[in-house]
């Protein structure tokens, strides 16, 4: 989850880029899909909206008479104006790429009823609008695979987790978490920690996720979940410092040689194919309005493992089991 209050100052003005791979209408179209995907400031440094504006050239290299453009804005004032653009540009989705737009987009949809909006992650569930659709993910499956996996490899019978301030997706994060790791090993003995608010910036705070990691590893610990923007990737460092194992969630710390030592895998929300899958239903005229939340069976979620000598193969198969289990609605996430 991205931080709610480092939001980037940078240009005064929102910029306008034609999608690369978008296909040209062909003469053969009598109409063309539009659609405007309108990122945050951090625009093609964020994760998230990277993710979002691929789901969108991917869905487009279907759709021989569709076009989208992508919007960056230059600070958060612009968010607004920017979605009410993609509208006057005359787009038939308009797209907001992640949950720092939340506000701006319920705006936009209310004064712009004949247009489909969709707002990809966010943190709370936004008004409920006939125009408007969100997209979610089931963070505490993934989660659940990450305290499995633990459970499951754990030598000192103690894991730990390091996570965000406690919003939702943190408590999503944890509760799948220890849930999972109780799941294939009752009786485990598990610690955790949500970041204080007097501890800085939200999911900004490296040294002190190292710090919390480094507390937990003290008690005993030998394999600690690191969940929490750059605060779970301290926690992550210190791990691996420490040589002992580590479990990434949602960031890019697999490709960190610092990390790559520690890492057992990495849970991975897929949201390039949740916009594929949404703007393929939308220009197919299979819109529907509300949250649509996308776990496993759907292809949203999932554990990223590595070639840690810890994943044996019959750990790797119990993995397998207990994600078939959640997919098919056969294991909940919760006691």
């Amino acid at each position: 989850m991205v931080c709610l209050l480092l939001l980037v100052q940078a240009g005064a003005t929102g910029i306008r880029q034609a999608a690369a791979p978008t296909p040209a209408p062909v003469a053969s179209c009598q109409t063309t899909f539009r659609v405007g995907f309108v990122t945050d400031v951090a625009g093609t440094q964020s994760s998230v909206d990277i993710e979002g504006w691929r789901g969108v050239t991917q869905a487009l290299r279907d759709l021989p008479c569709a076009r989208a453009e992508r919007i960056v804005p230059g600070r958060p004032s612009e968010y607004r104006r920017n979605l009410q653009a993609a509208v006057d540009h005359h787009d038939d989705l308009v797209i907001a790429g992640s949950f720092l737009l939340t506000a701006a987009v319920v705006d936009a949809a209310r004064s712009n009823p004949a247009t489909h909006f969709l707002l990809v992650d966010p943190i709370v569930v936004p008004a409920e609008l006939p125009n408007l659709s969100a997209l979610s993910f089931r963070e505490d499956q993934a989660a659940f695979l990450a305290g499995a996996l633990a459970g499951m490899v754990t030598r000192t019978g103690i894991v730990a987790g390091v996570y965000g301030p406690g919003g939702a997706a943190d408590q999503a994060n944890r509760s799948g978490f220890e849930h999972g790791a109780q799941y294939v090993r009752p009786g485990l003995r598990i610690l955790g920690a949500y970041q204080p608010a007097s501890e800085g910036a939200p999911y900004a705070n490296t040294a002190w996720g190292a710090a919390e990691a480094r507390v937990f590893l003290g008690q005993g610990a030998d394999i600690i979940f690191g969940a929490g923007g750059t605060t779970g990737v301290g926690a992550l460092l210190a791990t691996a410092q420490a040589a002992r194992l580590c479990i990434g969630a949602d960031t890019d710390s697999a490709d960190d040689p610092a990390v790559a030592a520690c890492l057992l895998g990495t849970t991975v929300r897929f949201i390039d194919l949740g916009v594929k899958l949404a703007v393929a239903d939308a220009a197919a005229s299979g819109w529907t309005a509300g949250v649509h939340s996308l776990g496993i069976a759907q292809g949203g979620v999932g554990l990223r493992s590595t070639s840690n000598a810890g994943l044996t193969p019959e750990v790797q198969q119990r993995l397998q089991l207990i994600a078939r289990l959640l997919a098919d609605g056969a294991l909940t996430t919760h006691a």
